[in-house]
């Protein structure tokens, strides 16, 4: 997947992130999870910003099909 051809689907903690990328791809979505901080840390600087800056992506034609599964999942938690 080419990244500008991806839509956010989510920001915020590595956590929660690694809970939607699993929830997408158990509904057959694909998804990428990009965390610059930690990426930046590994490569030997660390970038500014915030720990919380982990980002889920998806391709632009499986964005609706996405928000659907985590709004379903998100109802199911609550």
């Amino acid at each position: 997947m080419a990244t500008n051809y991806l839509k956010i689907i989510y920001s915020g903690s590595y956590i929660n992130a690694q809970f939607v990328a699993t929830t997408l791809e158990d509904n057959n979505i694909k998804c990428v999870i990009r965390d610059d901080f930690h990426n930046s840390i590994v490569a030997g600087w660390v970038t500014p910003g915030s720990e919380n800056s982990v980002r889920v992506l998806v391709a632009k034609e499986d964005l609706a099909n996405a928000l659907k599964v985590i709004h379903d999942t998100k109802s199911n938690l609550e």
